[in-house]
Formats: structure tokens, sequence, C-alpha cells
């Protein structure tokens, strides 16, 4: 009875992204229920598991607990179709705030008795679980210390998941598939070379390369894992893991490898809003089969498929003169107008779309209102919500109950809670709030923040001819220090905005500084231009206020950094090149650099080199008059000081 005990497949689903990708729409309900193409994440996470072989899930909550529960609770009732077969368990905790905190958690309460599978609520996959876990315990028996194999999918080069993700270089041994190089990049980077180490080269007879791989976020993994996690608290995130590992693989005794899924299996994970609509875009195609816009349900077939991929229920009402155009699904009691058009969207159940409205490249939640007249493109508007007559939405972003007054337009707007009554809240391209869908545009200078323009007919991630393209030449690489620096300011935006202990923060500083080989100078200097960054500085009515914020609650990450004189000039030569960039800073460099002098940040001799330095440089913040008049006060008070002595 033991052996079939231990013979049984165990996950673990981590429930949490720990980031903001998905804000407002997640302000109140997890991401595990978040729908895409009509249903939750939740829902295709626990079917692929179910046909994958697996038969006990562990869901592990930071957030939210209680609605997990309760959601669980109900589709059990229901006798969803995973039900019958999958025994699925909830662990809350309200104290961990990392991926690596999870792991320690689990380690401590021991609830996995050996190899399992790890993945996240945001995984969208029909792989066979069971016969990828199976294929590790055998490279287990040959490597006893390989603790994870990471699953991906190769595909084409210009396939959009690699274009509007973070991706992967990963550098391997050809035959056994050991990683020795596993590098975060942007696929928008414009360098041309990268580094590879040289033992990489003269410990391996053949090294493969790989730069166009979509991440599944799953991991099979051997039992030495949550120990691992719990012996090294640095390890925060899944790549702090896997980039601990291979620096350290003869001190922790432990290897990683790889596995590509072929053929029809389908793997990725739902990142940002561009992957969001990428991935909708794969499952109205089917492949992501048997994963479907019916998936979930207890009953299949309730939808009228017709030409050009449109999928409707059969009791929505659609009027004679509108037009479904390619790439629809339309959910139940719906309703929509005369002479509307909707094209490559999804509109949820219990809607009501009045006449002559264009709805396109749009997810329309359910019971939400739009009245006559509207031009809605590339928008995301959340569960009963309205849009009042002759609105022009383009690239908004609308949290649940938000309204939108008649005669209204916005391009590239977050309507939040606090948002709802005004809607006067525009986020630009360039305001980043340390989400990926932001930051990742490619496009014009005019290009709006949310999805792409064209929802294009990409190929799938299967695609046939994915492999000829996966090896174009003059592939981007990455640039780390552009990356490094974008996690800095997502790190401590989130710090901010959830009064996360400074402590913590420092190890995720550190851990991307080892993850992309920063030097310790050019830390001191990425620390001061990510706290001068931060979001909420961009729309902030009082700048200077919010930095004097920041720069107190983050005085322990300062004192951590910057403590020495050649730490004191990276700071100033940071302040100064923020000053000359963020526009929120223009003409402010005087009151910038008054506040960390209050601070004893910086110190007098110090400033004066740098005020030195500028003036050799020549550099035009020397004659800015914010900062003049800084140094003539710095001068002033140095004279009556020392008259006083």
């Amino acid at each position: 009875m033991e052996s079939d005990k231990e013979n049984i497949i165990q996950a673990l689903v981590v429930m949490d992204l720990f980031n903001n990708n998905f804000s407002p729409i997640c302000h109140n309900k997890p991401i595990g229920l978040l729908p895409i193409a009509g249903v939750p994440l939740i829902e295709y996470v626990l079917d692929s598991l179910n046909t994958g072989g697996v038969a006990e899930v562990y869901l592990f909550c930071c957030y939210d607990g209680p609605k997990i529960k309760e959601y669980i609770k109900k589709r059990k009732q229901e006798k969803a179709t995973w039900s019958l077969m999958l025994d699925v368990q909830i662990i809350t905790s309200d104290t961990c705030q990392t991926m690596g905190d999870v792991m320690r958690e689990v380690d401590a309460a021991a609830i996995l008795r050996g190899y399992f599978i790890l993945l996240g609520v945001n995984t969208i996959t029909n792989v066979n679980f069971a016969s990828l876990l199976e294929q590790h315990k055998l490279l287990c028996k040959k490597d006893k210390g390989a603790a994870m194999t990471l699953v991906y999918k190769e595909v084409s080069w210009k396939h959009p998941l690699i274009k509007n993700d973070t991706s992967i270089l990963l550098a391997a041994n050809s035959t056994t598939k050991k990683i020795l190089l596993h590098k975060k990049y942007k696929s928008n980077s414009n360098d041309a070379t990268f580094t590879l180490p040289l033992d990489c080269v003269l410990q391996h007879s053949e090294v493969k390369l790989h730069h166009n791989l979509i991440d599944g976020n799953i991991a099979l993994c051997s039992p030495s894992v949550p120990p691992l996690f719990s012996d090294n608290f640095d390890f925060q995130t899944r790549h702090d893991f896997i980039h601990g590992i291979l620096i350290n693989e003869d001190i922790l005794a432990s290897s990683l490898y790889y596995t590509l899924i072929k053929g029809n299996q389908y793997a990725a994970a739902v990142t940002n809003w561009k992957t969001y609509q990428t991935i909708c875009w794969d499952i109205l195609h089917n492949w992501v089969h048997p994963l479907s816009i019916e998936t979930g349900m207890l009953q299949r077939n309730t939808f009228l498929l017709s030409e050009n991929s449109v999928a409707r229920k059969f009791d929505c009402k659609l009027s004679r003169s509108s037009v479904m155009e390619n790439n629809v699904i339309i959910g139940t009691n719906t309703v929509i107008g005369d002479s509307t058009i909707i094209e490559q969207s999804v509109i949820g159940n219990n809607c009501v779309i009045g006449s002559n409205c264009t709805i396109k490249g749009c997810h329309i939640m359910n019971n939400v209102i739009i009245k006559d007249n509207c031009t809605i493109k590339n928008c995301f508007i959340d569960n009963n919500s309205i849009v009042e007559e002759n609105c022009n939405l383009e690239g908004v972003l609308a949290a649940s109950d938000s309204r939108v007054t008649s005669q209204s337009t916005l391009k590239g707007a977050v309507l939040d809670e606090a948002d709802k009554a005004t809607n006067d809240k525009t986020l630009l391209k360039s305001a980043s709030d340390g989400t990926d869908w932001e930051n990742e545009s490619s496009g014009d200078d005019d290009e709006f923040i949310g999805f792409e323009k064209v929802w294009s007919d990409s190929e799938s991630c299967y695609s046939s001819d994915s492999s000829v393209d996966s090896s174009m030449p003059g592939s981007p690489i990455p640039d780390d220090t552009n990356i490094f620096l974008q996690e800095v300011i997502d790190s401590l935006a989130r710090g901010y905005e959830e009064k996360l202990k400074c402590d913590y923060l420092i190890l995720e500083i550190n851990s991307s500084r080892y993850a992309y080989n920063i030097q310790l100078h050019e830390v001191n200097f990425f620390v001061i231009r990510a706290m001068l960054s931060m979001p909420m500085l961009i729309n902030s009515k009082s700048v200077l206020s919010t930095v004097k914020d920041i720069l107190k609650y983050f005085r322990p990450v300062l004192a951590n950094y910057i403590k020495t004189k050649p730490s004191i000039m990276d700071c100033l030569k940071a302040i100064e090149e923020s000053c000359l960039k963020n526009e929120w800073l223009n003409g402010k460099s005087g009151q910038v650099i008054h506040l960390f002098y209050e601070m004893d940040v910086v110190d007098e001799d110090s400033l004066l080199e740098w005020q030195n330095d500028m003036q050799e440089d020549e550099s035009p913040l020397c004659k800015e008059a914010s900062l003049v008049k800084f140094f003539e006060w710095l001068q002033q008070a140095s004279e009556e000081s020392e008259e006083s002595d």
C-alpha cells in the first residue's frame, strides 16, 4: 500500500505570480480566476494535470486563498471533470512573498513524498506529465545530482510568444542535455554578440545553443529541490534557483537539465497582457487540444461554431445586421445590437452590446454593458462595467465595476478603483509601472499600452517550419544591465507598494546581480537609478515629496549599498543621469541632491568633487538653476559653519 502511495504523481501549483503584471484587473480577484478565452486559468491547469496522469495536486495560495478555496469547493460540488480523479488540496500562507518562500514552507510541511511536478497557475499546456516525470527519474539514475528538468517548447524566432516576453538563452551539453548556461534576455535587444564561458567549450565536446524557447513555467523536480531552497535563502525565484545551481554546482552537488516537448504538445505561460492575448488565440484555434473554450464545462458542444473561427453560445442573441468577423467568442445570454461589428474579440456572458458599435481585439468579461455608437479597440473590460454611448476607447484596461461616461475618448488608460469616478488616469508608453506588457512595445512612438494592435494570424507553437526559422542569423542577445535595472525597479516598486522588509529586497537585488554578473559599482549606480525611476513618480502631483518618501522608506537599502567614497560617487553619477533622462525630475536636480544630502547619503567633499567632474565633462546639469542654487547654499552653509567654529 505504501508503495502505491509513493508511485502517485504529485504536482505543486504556485497560485501567485508575485508581480503586478495584471494590475488592476487582479487587484480584487486571484490570478487563477482570471478568464482566458472565457475559462479561468485554474481550470486549464487542473484539467491538464488530470489528463496528464497526475493524481495529487497542491494549490499553494499566498493571496486570496479563501476565494480559491470557495471556487474549488463549488467546482467539486458541480463534479467538474478533473474532480472525479484528481485529489486537490489547498495550502494558504500569509507570509510568503516569493516563490522561494513557498518552497521553504512546502519543505517544512513535508507534503511532497518524492519526485514531483512544479508549475504555475499561469501555465497552459497539454503535455503528458507522467511521461515527462518518468524521463526525469531515468535521468536521475544516471546523475544522482540531477535536481530539476526544465520543460521548454522550441518555436519560430518570429513567434509572438518570443517577441512579447522575456526569452531564454540556453547553452547545454548536446548529448546529455545538461544545462551549462541559462540567461534571460529581451528579444528586441540590439546586441549581436554574447559571451559563452570558456569552460563550456573546453569541458564539453559539443554544446548546443537555444535562443527560441518558450518557457511554460513547468519543472520536473527531484526530492532535493525543496531542501535546496531551504538551505539557500537567496533563492527567491525560480531564476535564482537555476542561476545558483549553475554557479555552485560542485558545492551544492546538484545539476539541471532541460527537455523539449515535441509534435502537437503545447506549453506556454500567461505572463503579461500580450502573451495573454496570444495564448487566447491559440486556445481558440485548438492548438492546445484537448483544452478548449469548453474546458471546465460540465456539458460540451454548447457553442455554435461557424466559419472564420466564430464560436457563440446557442442562447446568445445577435441582430441580423450585426457582423462577426474572424476569431470571435460570444458567451451565454449576450445580446448584440444592430449594425455592430465584432472582430478578433472575446465577449463574456450576460453582456449587452448596443447598436453601431465596433469592437476589435478586445476581451470583454461578464455582465458588461456597452451602449450605442462606441468604438473599442484592443481593450480589456472587466465584469460589471458600463461604457456609455459615443465612447472611443483604445488600449484601455478597465477594472470591474468601472463606468466610462458618455462621449469619452481614452487611449492607453488604466481604470482602477480610484479612477472609476473620473476615468482620467492615463499611462503613457514610457511610463513604467513595473509590468512587462507596458515595457515590451516595439512599434511606433505612438503605440499605446496593452495588447498588440494587430492580432495576427501567427503560426502555432509547434508549427512545422519553426525549426527553420529558429536558426535565423543575427538573433538579438541580451543587454544584461538594462534587464537588471528593470528587475531592480520591479523589486523596489513592489516592495514600496506592499511595504515589504528592505532585507528581502536587498536579497532580491543581490540575486539579480549574480544572475546578470553585475559589478558592485554598477549595482550602486542602478539602485539609485531605480529609486528615481519608480512608477509612482511618473504621475505624482508632488514629485519631490514622493522622492522624499521613497528615500525614507528605502533608507536601509541605501545604507547597504552607499557607504564608501566610491559608492557615494556612483550614487551622484546615478542622480545626474536620472535628472537628465527622467522628465519628472526636470529642473529639480538641486532639490533631489538636497534630499540625499539631508539624509546623510552623500557628503560635502563628494559633492564638490562631483561638481568639478561635471564641469570638466561640461554636463548640461551644471547650468541648471536649482543645482546652482544648491551649491551656493552649500558653500554658504560651509562658510557659516567655519565662522561659528
